[in-house]
């Protein structure tokens, strides 16, 4: 029985197609870090702001609708047509028994 903790796995070495895909990556994700800077996180978060300024005649005021959040299932959801049938059968082949 040989004992794993000793035992050095032998790993194949990459392909070239792999060691190419990988420098490639490796790559466009240092460009796109050199991209992300102050300035550019500065204009898209004007540009979020303008966006949301042209769409504020779509939007609702929540003041003047209910929002109810999830209450943690203390009030039980309303019982679908489906599933009132299926009840309904059951209840019927249990009193029929």
């Amino acid at each position: 029985m040989k004992n794993s903790r000793t035992e050095i796995k032998k790993i194949a070495e990459e392909s070239e197609k792999t060691k190419k895909a990988r420098a490639k990556l490796k790559k466009r994700l240092l460009e796109l870090e050199k991209k992300v800077t102050k300035q550019a996180l500065e204009n898209k978060n004007m540009e979020i702001h303008r966006w949301i300024a042209r769409h504020a005649s779509q939007r609702v005021a929540l003041r003047t609708k209910s929002i109810s959040l999830f209450d943690g299932n203390k009030n039980p959801a309303e019982i679908s047509s489906r599933i009132a049938k299926v009840a309904t059968q059951l209840q019927c082949e249990m009193q029929s028994v």
